[in-house]
């Protein structure tokens, strides 16, 4: 495994599996205004929403750090072939369940939500955070909707390429 620098933070990182520092991607999360939009927020329940959607766990919006430590650590990177966007997703973040899914109509949670993802991932001011089942999201990778990141383009050097850019984080531009 090749271990970078952060040149904004200092840590070092698995590059082969992260192409982004987590300690900076955690509190990119973490100051994200809308990291939890309405539709998502456990705070806001009961209440109807048209169509389908997941709240995430009161547990994980009360204490976000933890969990999103473990994301940024263990989650894998997605490419959105659809949405043209970069998501990250983590099943079972601390071993929890992140959230539930409200059926339409309906305004409180009738089944558990396994895994955490997050849209839209590498952005300081969109990132935000919804609970998806695994299953459902393998199925999707399956069909194409979410592709891996690929590989940096530099010869020998299996570093994953860093959302939006041509580079892994080791061999990044200046």
């Amino acid at each position: 495994m090749s271990k970078v620098g952060c040149d904004h933070c200092g840590g070092r990182f698995e590059a082969q599996r992260l192409p982004l520092c987590p300690t900076c991607l955690v509190a990119s999360w973490l100051a994200t205004k809308n990291f939890v939009r309405p539709k998502h927020d456990p705070r806001l329940l009961p209440l109807a929403w048209e169509g389908y959607r997941s709240v995430l766990s009161p547990n994980l919006v009360a204490s976000p750090r933890p969990h999103l430590e473990f994301a940024a650590q263990s989650g894998t990177w997605y490419r959105d072939l659809h949405f043209e966007m970069f998501v990250h997703m983590t099943h079972a973040p601390l071993g929890l369940h992140p959230g539930s899914g409200i059926p339409e109509g309906k305004t409180s949670p009738e089944h558990s939500l396994d895994s955490l993802l997050i849209a839209e991932a590498n952005s300081q001011t969109e990132a935000h955070a919804f609970a998806v089942s695994r299953a459902q999201f393998e199925a999707q990778v399956r069909a194409g909707e979410f592709g891996p990141l690929a590989a940096g383009r530099v010869p020998e050097c299996d570093d994953l390429r860093g959302p939006a850019r041509g580079r892994c984080a080791e061999h990044a531009l200046p």
